[in-house]
């Protein structure tokens, strides 16, 4: 079974938008499992609200692309289904979320293992 979740990249200057999730030792792309009776697009600003206090743009939520690979802490797979958006405020980690920060896409050792497949199939060919 594969597990779906709805997630933002942003970047800024190199650096990307993580969170540590209960104190986990790897970082993920902020977001969340997707609902059977949800949208992705739903999920994302849903979650983004829930876990860092983030008030996103509905109307420029925009579709990226999927990312699949190995779940962490977790048997099988994980699919990321990555959103970009604009957002109002700062995030500010709360709920299940323990710390948020931007971290250099450089520094994928710290990653979670579908994020770093994100940053080298999506992220470093951009940047090329």
């Amino acid at each position: 079974m594969i597990l779906r979740c709805a997630c933002l990249v942003a970047t800024r200057e190199d650096r990307l938008l993580l969170v540590r999730v209960r104190d986990n030792e790897l970082w993920y792309l902020p977001g969340g499992k997707i609902e059977p009776s949800e949208l992705p697009q739903e999920t994302l600003i849903r979650e983004l609200f829930e876990e860092l206090g983030m008030v996103v743009d509905a109307e420029s939520v925009r579709r990226l692309y999927s990312v699949r690979g190995p779940a962490y802490g977790r048997a099988g797979d994980v699919e990321l289904v990555c959103f970009a958006a604009r957002w109002e405020n700062d995030p500010l980690a709360r709920g299940e979320v323990s710390e948020v920060a931007w971290i250099p896409t450089t520094e994928v050792g710290r990653f979670a293992p579908a994020v770093r497949t994100l940053c080298r199939t999506y992220l470093r060919r951009a940047a090329v």
